[in-house]
C-alpha cells in the first residue's frame, strides 16, 4: 500500500497548467511517459513475458494459475474487449475475445489502465488500446468465458469478485459517482448526458447482479465495500486513503463470516480426476 501510495504522488502530483497543455495536445491530463518508465522500472518481473518467471516457477512446482488482463480495443469498428492471458487456450476452442499470450505484463498493465483523459492510448502493432472499464469495468464475465474454455467439462466451483468500493445508495436508489450528475437533477445539458451515459456504461452492477442470479450463493461470492466517500480513480489525498482503509476494515469486519466461505470454497479438495487433468495441464504448459 504504502508503495502504491509513493507511484500516486508522483504519477497524479500536476499542476492544472500542466496538465490542461497535455489535455489539449496529447489528450491525457497525467504524463504518460512518466507512468511508462514507472512501469518498466518497477521491481517485479514487468519486462518478462506474461508466460515466464512466476508462472513458470509455479508451473513447476505443480500449480497451474491462469491471469488475464482485459483492455478496451479502440480502432476497430465496435469497441471491443481485448485479453492480455499468460496462458494459451486449447487448440479446439476460440475465444469470443480477441487477445494474445505473448505480450509483455508491463504492456498488458499499461493498456488496460489508458483511462481517456487521463492517459495516453497505447498502441501495440495495429491496435489501439484504452482501459478495459470502458467496456467491462467488471470483468466476472469474461473470467468466467475464459475458465470455461480451460476447463470446459468442469463445474463452476468457486467465483470471488471484488469490487472497488460503493457509496450508501442515495434516496433515489442510485449512488452518485464522482463527478457525476447530482441525484434528482435534470440531466438536460449536454454535459449532464454525456456523464449518466458514461455512469451506466461503466457500471459493475448489472454483471453483479447477473451472476448472483445465476450461480449459486455458495459458488459465487461478491465483495465490494461500503465507503464514507466515493474518490476518484486519481485521489492523492492521505486523509481519504487513510479512511477507504477504514471502511474496508470495517466492512472485512462485518462479511467475515462471508469471507471465511470463501476461504473454505476455495480451499475444497479437489477429486483424484480433477488433480490428474490440473497435472495434465501443468505438463502440457511446461
Amino acid at each position: 500500500m504504502a508503495r502504491y501510495e509513493a507511484l500516486c504522488q508522483e504519477i497524479f502530483n500536476q499542476s492544472r497548467i500542466m496538465g490542461t497543455g497535455k489535455l489539449v495536445w496529447r489528450h491525457a491530463y497525467y504524463d504518460t511517459a512518466l507512468w511508462e518508465e514507472k512501469l518498466k522500472d518497477y521491481r517485479l518481473p514487468l519486462s518478462e513475458s506474461m508466460r515466464s518467471t512466476v508462472r513458470a516457477e509455479l508451473l513447476s512446482a505443480g500449480f497451474s494459475l491462469q491471469i488475464c488482463v482485459v483492455s478496451a480495443v479502440v480502432n476497430q469498428a465496435q469497441v471491443s474487449p481485448y485479453v492480455f492471458r499468460n496462458y494459451s487456450l486449447p487448440w479446439r476452442f476460440q475465444s469470443e475475445y480477441e487477445g494474445t499470450h505473448t505480450a509483455q505484463i508491463w504492456e498488458a498493465v499499461r493498456a488496460s489502465a489508458a483511462a481517456p483523459t487521463y492517459f495516453e492510448e497505447f498502441r501495440i502493432r495495429d491496435l489501439i488500446h484504452q482501459d478495459g472499464g470502458i467496456v467491462a469495468n467488471n470483468p466476472t464475465a469474461i473470467a468466467l468465458h475464459e475458465a470455461k474454455l480451460l476447463w470446459p467439462d468442469t463445474p463452476i466451483q468457486c467465483v470471488v469478485s471484488f469490487g472497488t468500493g460503493r457509496s450508501v445508495p442515495s434516496p433515489s436508489g442510485r449512488k452518485c459517482s464522482p463527478g457525476s450528475p447530482k441525484a434528482g437533477s435534470e440531466g438536460t445539458s449536454w454535459t449532464n448526458k454525456f456523464l449518466k451515459i458514461l455512469d451506466s456504461a461503466t457500471d459493475t452492477q448489472a454483471v453483479h447482479i447477473m451472476l448472483s442470479d445465476l450461480l449459486p450463493q455458495e459458488v459465487y461470492f461478491r465483495f465490494n465495500p461500503y465507503l464514507t466517500e466515493l474518490v476518484g480513480m486519481v485521489e492523492t489525498d492521505q486523509e481519504k486513503h487513510t479512511q477507504m482503509r477504514r471502511d474496508t476494515l470495517m466492512y472485512l469486519r462485518r462479511n467475515e463470516d462471508k469471507f471465511k466461505q470463501a476461504a473454505k470454497t476455495l480451499m475444497l479438495e479437489k477429486t483424484v480426476f480433477q488433480k490428474l487433468k490440473d497435472q495434465a495441464n501443468v505438463h502440457r504448459e511446461l
